[in-house]
């Protein structure tokens, strides 16, 4: 039997979890090219120490509360026939792959904030490795993405474009991890899509939390 007050606490995380996440993601600024000299990422990190700081607590929450939104999604989605669990199986472990990958990332930044070795050869590729499991961490969640959406579009179990955005996350964040490859511009390591995909798969998370909250009723 499904638990209707454990999918609408979900749903909630889901909002608080996405808020959150936003925030951190925004508070850091555009960061500079992985490829940037020891001299641009130290300055970068001395001159936003206290906001990188903040975005790295604030990620801990954001990332338990989605995780707790992911759970409860997929509870959801098992329906009442207890359909086929491939795709939450999948989904769930996608979504605790990008939360581990999420945490590690950002204690690896908060490290370097605490400890800024200036022009340090090794601080580059501290904020690259940060960087790459960041990247990683994208394709996990698309793979998180795409469950929900997929399972949401077989079950008929959300709204259509709620799905749809599902896929659009999926397909940008498989977009991003791609981003290893070029060397430079918007689409290198570290350009625009470092921060606009954390916040297109943020933006999907606080909808589709607003459609389960719609979904499940008060009791039951």
């Amino acid at each position: 039997m499904q638990n209707r007050h454990m999918e609408r606490s979900a749903a909630y995380s889901g909002i608080v979890g996405a808020i959150l996440y936003i925030i951190s993601a925004l508070i850091g600024g555009m960061p500079p090219p992985a490829t940037g000299s020891s001299a641009t990422i130290a300055g970068y990190i001395t001159a936003h120490g206290s906001a990188l700081a903040i975005s790295a607590w604030l990620t801990l929450p954001a990332v338990a509360f989605i995780l707790w939104f992911a759970f409860g999604l997929f509870d959801y989605l098992r329906g009442s026939n207890n359909a086929d669990r491939t795709l939450a199986y999948w989904g769930s472990a996608g979504a605790i792959v990008w939360a581990a990958l999420n945490i590690a990332a950002v204690a690896l930044m908060a490290a370097a904030t605490i400890r800024n070795p200036g022009g340090s050869a090794s601080l580059p590729v501290l904020y690259v490795f940060d960087i790459v499991m960041f990247i990683f961490g994208a394709g996990a969640f698309a793979a998180f993405a795409f469950a929900a959406a997929h399972e949401a579009r077989r079950q008929n179990a959300m709204p259509g474009w709620v799905n749809a955005f599902g896929y659009l996350v999926f397909i940008v964040d498989v977009l991003f991890t791609l981003t290893i490859f070029p060397k430079a511009g918007q689409f290198s390591i570290s350009g625009i899509g470092t921060m606009v995909t954390p916040l297109i798969s943020a933006v999907w998370v606080f909808f589709a939390s607003i459609a389960l909250l719609g979904r499940v009723p008060k009791t039951g």
